[in-house]
């Protein structure tokens, strides 16, 4: 009875939001009732995106699978993972995340915990395959911050630092920068730790001299269990819409291009 309650009001919270949102096209017909479902589903949504503020630092830290840099001390944490296979209740083994940046690259590290750390698996020693089946987790950054799927890069690694990226054009071919980053991992007594450290050059991002937003979200494969949980999704739908942001990041300058003739 309390679920069926729970859903009603979140139906009609949906429905009114919606509305809300469509009130300024005047008269609503039955698609427009449809559509505000939709606004208002995704308003509410993106109410629960998360955020991470930016940090710039000075010393990168070493990626070898380990969080004794001083870069790492005091970065801003990401935590509260919710599990989607669960409508997004909170995931039962959490995780912690932290970003900072340099001019030169983002540094991303996790530390994903895990009650029974003996049932870690990671098999995949080969990069540039996606490893399923195991314990794994995926960075998304999304440089113009489009939610848009086509525009995210994928960052992926497993619990022994064997590593994916999946980029978006004109990156056609993921083999010509996949030697261009670098990920590390290590297993520890209650879980395993992972660091990337990912050239700007990489990614396409806006060429600005004010700070910005840029779209992340990160998700994590749980072997033992079959969760995946996310950091910034909120039921059983996988919406790029409400992938979480970070905040206030000042990207370099991009680099010329040079012509072939100069």
């Amino acid at each position: 009875m309390k679920a069926i309650l729970s859903f009603s009001v979140i139906f009609i919270l949906f429905f009114i939001t919606g509305c809300e949102v469509l009130r300024q096209k005047g008269s609503i017909d039955l698609e427009d009732i449809f559509e505000a479902l939709d606004a208002g589903a995704l308003a509410m949504k993106q109410q629960n995106a998360k955020a991470l503020r930016a940090v710039k630092i000075d010393e990168p830290p070493v990626i070898d699978g380990k969080l004794n840099d001083p870069a790492w001390q005091n970065a801003p944490q990401g935590t509260d993972f919710s599990d989607r296979r669960a409508g997004g209740a909170a995931a039962e083994d959490q995780s912690t995340i932290m970003m900072v940046y340099t001019d030169e690259a983002i540094y991303f590290a996790g530390y994903f915990f895990d009650s029974e750390p003996g049932g870690i698996v990671a098999r995949q020693v080969e990069d540039q395959i996606r490893p399923f089946g195991e314990d794994w987790i995926s960075l998304t950054i999304d440089p113009f911050h489009t939610h848009q799927f086509q525009d995210r890069t994928f960052f992926m690694a497993n619990a022994i630092g064997s590593k994916f990226v999946s980029h978006p054009p004109p990156f056609a071919d993921p083999t010509e920068i996949s030697g261009m980053w670098t990920a590390a991992a290590s297993i520890v007594d209650d879980g395993w730790i992972v660091e990337m450290e990912i050239p700007w050059e990489m990614l396409n991002y806006p060429e600005t001299t004010e700070p910005i937003d840029i779209g992340i979200n990160v998700d994590r494969g749980h072997h033992r269990t079959g969760a995946n949980t996310w950091w910034s999704k909120v039921d059983f739908v996988e919406d790029d819409r409400v992938d979480g942001h970070w905040i206030g990041v000042l990207p370099p300058p991009k680099l010329p291009i040079l012509r072939d003739d100069q």
